[in-house]
C-alpha cells in the first residue's frame, strides 16, 4: 500500500509540471495575440487619422504601448502590417454588394441602387478611403490590385443592360460616377446629400447612354 501511494505521488509530481507548462504556453499565446491585436488597432487608427504615408513604426509602437522590436517581431515588414490593417478595417465595414445590384432588372434603377450603396460605403469610410487614395504610392500592390478589381466589378455590374455600354463615353460616365473622388467632390465639397448625388450621377450616365 505504501509503495502504491509512493508511485501515485511520483506520477502526480510528473503530471503537475507538465500541466503547468501547458498553462503557461496557452497564457503566453493569448498575450501574444492580444499584443498583435493592439498593434493592428494602432496601425488602423493611424492610417485613418494621419494616413499610411505618415504612419511610422515608432508611432504604432507608442500607440500600442509596445517597443519597435515587438512590432517587427509580429510584422517583419511594413507590407505585412498594412495587409493585416486592411483586412481588419474591411471586416468592420458594410461593403458594397454588386450581387444585390444585379438582382435589379431595370438598368437605370440598378444604377441608382448601386450608386446609393457605393455612396453609403464612401460616407461610412470616408477618412480611411481618402487617406489611402491620397497616399496610394505607399499602398502595397496586393491591396491596390484588390481595390482596383473591386472597382472594375462595380463598373461592369452597373454597365449591364445600359444602352451603348460599350461606348467610351458611357463607360467613362459610369467610371466617374463610381469614383470615391466624385462622391467626395459632390457631397463633401459641394454639400450635396448622398441621394442628390445619386440622382445627379444617374442623370449624367443615362444622358450619356441615350
Amino acid at each position: 500500500m505504501v509503495l502504491r501511494e509512493a508511485g501515485v505521488n511520483r506520477l502526480s509530481e510528473q503530471i503537475r509540471p507538465s500541466k503547468s507548462r501547458g498553462y503557461r504556453k496557452v497564457k503566453r499565446a493569448e498575450e501574444e495575440e492580444r499584443t498583435r491585436a493592439r498593434i493592428v488597432d494602432a496601425a488602423e487608427a493611424l492610417h485613418g487619422s494621419v494616413g499610411p504615408a505618415h504612419t511610422t513604426i515608432s508611432a504604432i509602437a507608442e500607440r500600442a504601448d509596445v517597443t519597435r522590436t515587438t512590432v517587427y517581431r509580429h510584422f517583419p515588414d511594413d507590407e505585412a502590417l498594412f495587409l493585416a490593417c486592411s483586412v481588419q478595417w474591411l471586416s468592420r465595414q458594410t461593403l458594397p454588394d454588386p450581387g444585390a445590384w444585379s438582382a435589379v432588372r431595370d438598368p437605370v434603377e440598378r444604377l441608382r441602387v448601386g450608386l446609393a450603396d457605393l455612396y453609403r460605403y464612401f460616407r461610412d469610410g470616408q477618412a480611411m478611403l481618402a487617406n489611402v487614395q491620397r497616399d496610394a504610392e505607399v499602398v502595397p500592390e496586393q491591396v491596390r490590385s484588390t481595390r482596383l478589381a473591386h472597382e472594375r466589378l462595380w463598373r461592369e455590374t452597373l454597365l449591364q443592360g445600359l444602352p451603348g455600354r460599350r461606348r467610351a463615353v458611357v463607360r467613362a460616365a459610369v467610371a466617374h460616377a463610381t469614383a470615391f473622388g466624385t462622391w467626395s467632390s459632390l457631397c463633401l465639397g459641394e454639400g450635396l446629400s448622398d441621394h442628390a448625388a445619386v440622382e445627379l450621377m444617374t442623370g449624367m450616365v443615362t444622358t450619356a447612354a441615350s
